[in-house]
């Protein structure tokens, strides 16, 4: 079981790092105090943060590939935006329409922090 313990919208300590999950380099979206938090693990930060930082601001919405998964998009004013998709199991709460904020979290902290809007 996946283990978060908040401070507010920030991340206190979890033992997602540790876990098969994030070893595979699977991401994990996490919810508190009205701001989304994507848990990007070492596995997958290389690759994906530089992707991520093109973005001005994020979308998250049902994605297009499967009815079980969620979208979150880095928007960059492009056609081709960098995206990833995320089982519905990746995520810990009901996902609401709406206006908040995203941040990326590497083990090392808080790594990027954008607008966002949740369709």
């Amino acid at each position: 079981m996946i283990k978060i313990a908040n401070d507010g919208e920030d991340i206190a300590s979890t033992n997602y790092w540790g876990m098969p999950h994030a070893q595979r380099g699977l991401l994990y979206l996490s919810g508190n105090a009205g701001i989304w938090r994507l848990l990007l693990p070492a596995a997958s930060e290389g690759e994906m943060l530089p992707e991520m930082r093109t973005g001005k601001s994020v979308t998250i919405e049902p994605s297009i590939q499967s009815a079980e998964c969620w979208d979150i998009v880095f928007e960059d004013g492009t056609d081709s935006p960098f995206a990833v998709a995320l089982d519905k199991r990746q995520v810990d709460r009901a996902v609401e329409p709406g206006e908040c904020r995203l941040t990326v979290w590497g083990e090392s902290g808080k790594l990027l922090d954008l607008p966002c809007t949740v369709r």
